[in-house]
């Protein structure tokens, strides 16, 4: 997967932003990811995250229903896979079902996650006789070294 390097930003001219200060501000980055289920359980690695990435939100939701015995996904780490969603948070066999890890009671990062290291964000499915379904995802994440490469907003 190649993704674009830097993290995307507004260049304010005037002063008619937040804090009423002359910039920059930056905008969270994002990725899409969609998974088709038909291929059965199993733990996809979609993405390795550079080090000093904060993820910020993980949405997920159900395009297509997905079919055959307790299916369920979760979206997590490679060493922790319902640290966004977790398998409780949604039902995916109804198409329009949603879940985010913000305000998330099971999650373990329901406020987000900074990968000092980086990692590999995983999406695990479960559940037999898999024949069908989508499930799609919206990740936002800020890639704060890129963030304070171009120096800090404030220093002291």
């Amino acid at each position: 997967m190649s993704l674009a390097h830097g993290q995307p930003r507004v260049r304010f001219a005037e002063r008619f932003n937040p804090g009423d200060m002359a910039g920059l501000a930056f905008t969270p980055k994002v990725i899409t990811v969609e998974k088709d289920l038909s291929g059965g359980a199993e733990a996809w690695d979609f993405w390795s995250a550079p080090a000093g990435v904060f993820i910020q939100q993980v949405f997920a939701y159900v395009l297509d229903a997905a079919t055959g015995t307790s299916p369920t996904v979760e979206i997590g780490l490679d060493g922790n896979p319902d640290e966004f969603i977790d398998t409780s948070d949604f039902d995916i066999s109804t198409v329009g079902n949603w879940a985010t890890n913000i305000g998330s009671t099971v999650a373990t990062s329901p406020n987000g996650l900074y990968l000092p290291s980086g990692d590999v964000l995983r999406m695990t499915i479960v559940g037999t006789d898999l024949s069908a379904g989508t499930i799609r995802a919206v990740i936002s994440y800020f890639e704060t070294d890129d963030m304070f490469d171009r120096g800090p907003h404030f220093l002291d």
